[in-house]
C-alpha cells in the first residue's frame, strides 16, 4: 500500500515539475522527489551484455564506471554502471535474466539459471552499493540505506521449459517477474510479433 501511495504522490509531484518555470527548477524538484520516492527501473539487459562480453566472468569487471571502458563504452546496449545509476537516483533495478528464443526446447532453463547466478554474483560483489531484494519492503529499506535494490526478472516464458517446477524454483532463486513471451511463441502462449509476421506472409 505504501508503494501505491508513493506512486500516487510521485504523479502529483511530477505535475509540479512540469509546471516549474526553469529547467534548473525542474531538476531540483525531481531530485527532491527521488530522495523520498524510490525510482524503479523495470528492465536492464546488463547481465546479457556481461555474458556476451565477459562470458559471465566478473573478476575483472569494473562496475564502478564503464563510461571509458572497452567494449562497454562503444556498445549501444551498454549505458549502465554504478556511477550513472547513482547520478540518475535509481533506487531499484530489475536486472533481466534474458534467454534467447533460439534456446527454446534446448538449454533455455540452463541459460536462465546462469543469468540468475550472474545477477546474484554481481550484487554480492558490491555489497556497499547493491542488495538483492524480493519485495516492496526490501526496496524501501534499500532506499533508506542508500543502496541499489536489485531485483530479478526473467525475460521469455520459454525459460521455464513448460515446467511449473522450474517456475517455482526461479521464484525461490529471487525472480519476481516472468514475461510470457519474447519474440517467439511458446507451447503455452503466442507472441504478437510472430502472429503479425504470419499475417503479413499470408497477405
Amino acid at each position: 500500500m505504501r508503494m501505491v501511495m508513493g506512486v500516487m504522490v510521485l504523479g502529483q509531484l511530477l505535475t509540479r515539475i512540469l509546471l516549474a518555470a526553469h529547467a534548473g527548477d525542474r531538476l531540483a524538484v525531481a531530485r527532491r522527489i527521488l530522495r523520498d520516492v524510490p525510482l524503479i527501473d523495470g528492465h536492464n539487459d546488463l547481465p546479457w551484455n556481461i555474458r556476451k562480453f565477459l562470458k559471465n566472468q566478473l573478476r575483472d569487471f569494473r562496475f564502478d564506471d564503464l563510461s571509458d571502458s572497452h567494449p562497454w563504452s562503444h556498445s549501444a546496449w551498454s549505458h549502465t554502471d554504478l556511477r550513472r545509476l547513482k547520478e540518475g537516483m535509481v533506487a531499484a533495478q530489475f536486472w533481466s535474466a534474458y534467454v534467447p528464443c533460439s534456446s527454446q526446447h534446448l538449454d533455455s532453463v540452463q541459460l536462465a539459471l546462469e543469468q540468475i547466478d550472474l545477477i546474484r554474483r554481481l550484487v554480492n560483489k558490491h555489497p556497499q552499493n547493491m542488495v538483492l531484494v524480493t519485495n516492496a519492503e526490501g526496496i524501501e529499506q534499500a532506499h533508506k540505506d542508500g543502496r541499489l535494490a536489485s531485483l530479478i526478472g526473467v525475460e521469455g516464458g520459454h525459460a521455464v521449459g513448460t515446467s511449473l517446477a522450474v517456475l517455482r524454483m526461479l521464484y525461490e532463486l529471487g525472480a519476481r517477474y516472468l514475461t510470457l513471451t519474447h519474440t517467439c511463441n511458446t507451447p503455452c502462449y503466442s507472441n504478437s510479433i510472430v502472429n503479425h509476421r504470419i499475417t503479413e506472409d499470408e497477405n
